[in-house]
């Protein structure tokens, strides 16, 4: 069967509104895709477990770039196929980046420590505490509390979670990426209206960054069709051919869209990739 190329997908937002399933009508074209020929490739901010959950009934093969591309697997089975974590060495970085700011940030351990969180209880607001109560709640997630972050015992890690008000979040983003060291996407925070989030990464680790090593492993095929609707999304964009920017998705990925998808509570993303097969040939 000739490989026709690859389909690279952000999951919250894009393919679905739900926390914990995506519409059958989109598993059924993707699956469709997958067997014509597609290679598909899932990426999110999501940690392996949780991200499991939402695409529990995909029943066709693909690629699972998790935790903004600081690892990918093979699904189904989560077959590991490469790793971009920080070492504890950045861990002095992200704590002077928080300095003067009111909050905290959470460290996730990664697949191979079962996707548990680090976090300080006593660094955040009462009310940060009832979020990341309902937060730990809906991600079914183990966390462990700690006074203090000792490098030592935490070792190499993918992904920080920075948790603030805008304001906060751009001051601490700016103080990261002047260092050099990380990726760091600000985005809308998936389970809060009014809040934003960072997602700290090593600065080899993104989506985009992820699918091309992706693509060397597994062949590059002819085309690379992306869609997503946040900051996240637009290292997919880098290495996209064909962009599709979700209806809500901030002008920074409207800018560069070449489709713009219907919401995504009217299925958006099947119209949009329906019409960028169609009239782009594919």
């Amino acid at each position: 069967m000739t490989k026709k190329g690859w389909i690279a997908l952000d999951i919250d937002g894009t393919i679905t509104l739900d926390k914990y399933s995506v519409p059958g009508e989109v598993i059924a074209f993707l699956g469709q895709l997958a067997r014509g020929g597609w290679k598909i490739a899932m990426a999110t901010g999501r940690s392996l477990s949780f991200g499991s959950m939402v695409l529990k009934d995909f029943d066709f093969p693909y690629s699972f770039l998790v935790q903004n591309g600081s690892a990918a697997f093979e699904m189904p089975g989560a077959i590991p196929l490469f790793t971009h974590y920080m070492t504890e060495s950045r861990l002095p970085a992200i704590e002077a980046a928080y300095e003067g700011i009111s909050s905290d940030f959470l460290i996730y351990s990664g697949y191979e420590k079962k996707d548990f969180c680090y976090y300080r209880p006593d660094r955040f607001s009462a009310d940060e505490m009832q979020y990341l109560s309902r937060l730990q709640k809906m991600q079914k997630e183990e966390w462990l509390a700690m006074e203090h972050f000792h490098p030592e015992e935490i070792g190499s890690f993918p992904m920080v979670k920075c948790f603030g008000s805008s304001d906060q979040m751009k001051t601490v983003a700016g103080r990261l990426r002047e260092t050099g060291l990380f990726n760091v996407p600000q985005i809308r925070d998936p389970f809060s209206e009014s809040a934003e989030l960072l997602l700290v990464t090593d600065r080899s680790a993104s989506k985009g960054l992820a699918l091309t090593e992706l693509r060397r492993l597994k062949g590059k095929g002819s085309v690379v069709i992306a869609a997503g609707d946040d900051e996240n999304d637009l290292s997919l964009f880098d290495v996209a051919d064909v962009k599709i920017a979700m209806a809500h998705a901030p002008s920074s990925l409207h800018e560069r869209a070449d489709v713009l998808a219907p919401p995504t509570a009217e299925l958006g993303i099947l119209r949009a990739l329906k019409m960028a097969l169609h009239d782009y040939q594919l």
